[in-house]
């Protein structure tokens, strides 16, 4: 009963979104002032009527009965904030503008982050409610084509065995301009953060892993090292990394899993291009579609100097210069590296595609007091142990 009752109030919800979005088409029509407020919040109307048109289609028992109700209450407290007052029909007649939009910009900005979240649940019902439905066991089968380095990633034996976070109270000015980046809507998609041999790359990019996993799931790791086999190589960076944001995203998950479904072989592929375009944006851009939330997909990657593939390393790098959606896709990828990695085409890249930062300009009197604060904290180390 409760699967009917939920199909019913589709059909409610459905009517209600159609009177919404014919509301804000009058209102844009009719009010000079907040066009674009009013627009931002009439699309994610309709996006929520053709999503809501599409889960009516479902077997009653796969709809979540509960949701619709709650969005369908929530809309009609919407639609009793738009409808226009008693009297506007009357000074319309006398030729006076008396539509007046009711929301200040944050307040649609609120709405709209209401919808979106209705948004999310419908889609994640659509993904589970689609006819060809694949069981945990068969997703993992099939996302074991994809050849992985688990010793690359940050909760790894071999990253944690090598790699250190920074101390309480050091590198707290340059955590947290990328740390800023990191959530910042800017189309500087990429950080490259650069220095020498020993000023603490490694450290701060695993500080930064781990400061945007505790906040965010959608992160994807790599820590390269020279000489040590499959981390001294590009070849499997890419399927390392959709591995890892499948296990978060159910939406990028399946369009993953059918792009291994028609090619079985693409997580093997030597072909760079081919894996960046059909794994990683494909499946992005499939995901922004259904789950329009505002989250990045955050890539990690440490010491990519340190990569002896130099032909791959290019072509990796070019790949993400010539992404040109690569901000509305909102990918966020943060490079360590030493300098030299310039001579394979990093700063070729148009400036309005990346932030650099150079460890060996931060002000001296920051690095004394950093290694001063590191000193103490072996010190005490030492003394313990002894």
């Amino acid at each position: 009963m409760e699967g009917l009752a939920g199909a019913a109030s589709i059909i409610t919800v459905v009517e209600v979104t159609a009177k919404i979005g014919k509301l804000c088409g009058t209102y844009i029509r009719e009010v000079r002032h907040a066009p674009d407020d009013i627009e931002r919040l009439r699309s994610k109307v309709v996006a929520l009527h053709a999503v809501l048109m599409r889960l009516h289609k479902l077997p009653p028992s796969e709809i979540d009965a509960s949701a619709v109700q709650n969005c369908n209450k929530y809309l009609d407290s919407l639609l009793k904030r738009l409808e226009p007052k008693k009297q506007h029909s009357t000074m319309r007649r006398m030729g006076l503008r008396a539509l007046k939009w009711p929301f200040t910009s944050k307040e649609v900005g609120d709405q709209v982050q209401a919808i979106e979240q209705y948004l999310v649940i419908f889609n994640l019902s659509l993904q589970l409610g689609i006819s060809e439905r694949t069981t945990d066991a068969e997703q993992d089968r099939l996302l074991d084509k994809l050849a992985y380095v688990g010793e690359a990633i940050l909760t790894s034996y071999e990253t944690s065995r090598r790699h250190r976070q920074c101390l309480p109270s050091t590198r707290v000015d340059v955590l947290q301009q990328i740390m800023n980046w990191t959530v910042d809507t800017s189309p500087r998609c990429i950080f490259w953060l650069k220095g020498l041999a020993g000023t603490g790359k490694s450290t701060i990019a695993t500080t930064i892993a781990s400061s945007v996993k505790a906040k965010s799931s959608h992160l994807a790791t790599y820590f390269f090292k020279r000489g040590h086999s499959d981390l001294a190589h590009v070849r499997k960076l890419l399927p390392t990394i959709v591995r890892q944001w499948s296990r978060f995203s159910p939406s990028y998950r399946q369009s993953v899993l059918d792009v291994i479904k028609k090619d079985p072989n693409i997580g093997q592929s030597g072909d760079l291009r081919e894996q960046y375009e059909t794994l990683i944006v494909g499946p992005l851009r499939f995901s922004r579609q259904l789950d329009p939330s505002n989250e990045p997909f955050i890539i990690v990657m440490d010491a990519l100097d340190e990569c002896d593939d130099e032909t791959d390393l290019r072509m990796l790098l070019k790949l993400f210069a010539t992404t040109n959606d690569l901000p509305n896709l909102r990918i966020k990828i943060f490079v360590s590296s030493r300098p030299d990695l310039s001579r394979h085409g990093f700063e070729e890249m148009p400036s309005v595609f990346h932030y650099t930062m150079i460890l060996q300009d931060v002000p001296r009197a920051i690095v004394d007091s950093d290694i001063k604060i590191y000193l103490s904290h072996e010190l005490r180390a030492i003394q313990e142990r002894f």
